[in-house]
């Protein structure tokens, strides 16, 4: 796999839905909504990104609204790409607010295996600052499926540490008409609150858009949009 030219664009949007049903009588959480990246080339080897997303959030007879948005840059070669994101995630009605900042990476070890990591720190609302980190393994059981798992943790000095546990699965539907579905399943675990735990379903559409014609679903994500690397928003902040 080449590098990729300077004067491209690439970009992803999806939609999606999830459940969260919070233990010991916490209720239950019903999100949904859109969230996309574009990927933009500044030369052969560094790229540029923004990223936004919004969703709905509603349950125990309350809603609430969901904003982030972030930027990124990249250095990338035939092996993988590294670089560094900073974001901003806000939740209004009651929720939190976080700004980050961290670095990422991806090591496309083989031609169907992709290690990727992430790290850095917040600045939360409530003086609730703290630490996060990442690392996620895709394996592309065929060209055009995937299926990933990934373990994120979130240190929120003086209130929590959060240790989610996802597994997930991606199609791409047609190699010409880029759109894929997903869909996968979360374990949020949380210190310091008496074993409450959430238990999260969700599922979704993306639309990937870059210059190629016809694309394979590895192909798209590598010489794409990161969406991994420089996602942020545990579930402490909605809770």
């Amino acid at each position: 796999m080449s590098a990729p030219a300077s004067a491209e664009f690439a970009g992803v949007l999806g939609a999606n839905y999830a459940n969260a049903d919070i233990t010991h009588g916490g209720g239950s959480i019903d999100s949904y909504g859109i969230a996309g990246g574009g990927m933009f080339g500044l030369s052969p080897d560094w790229a540029a990104q923004v990223d936004g997303g919004y969703h709905h959030l509603s349950g125990s007879g309350s809603d609430a609204e969901n904003w982030n948005i972030d930027g990124a840059a990249f250095w990338r070669a035939d092996a993988g790409r590294i670089g560094a994101a900073v974001g901003y995630n806000d939740v209004t009605g009651g929720g939190g607010h976080a700004t980050n900042y961290g670095l990422f990476g991806d090591w496309y070890a083989t031609q169907s295996i992709t290690l990727g990591v992430k790290g850095g720190w917040f600045n939360a609302s409530g003086n609730s600052d703290g630490e996060y980190a990442g690392v996620a393994l895709t394996g592309y059981v065929m060209p055009d499926f995937s299926l990933t798992g990934s373990y994120d943790y979130s240190h929120f000095k003086g209130f929590t540490t959060e240790n989610d546990y996802t597994i997930q699965g991606e199609w791409l539907v047609s190699e010409r008409t880029p759109f894929s579905v997903y869909g996968g399943y979360t374990r949020s675990e949380f210190s310091g609150t008496g074993g409450v735990a959430a238990n999260t379903w969700f599922v979704g559409v993306r639309f990937y858009c870059d210059p190629t014609d016809s694309a394979t679903l590895v192909s798209r994500q590598r010489n794409g949009a990161e969406i991994y690397g420089t996602s942020f928003g545990p579930a402490a902040l909605h809770l």
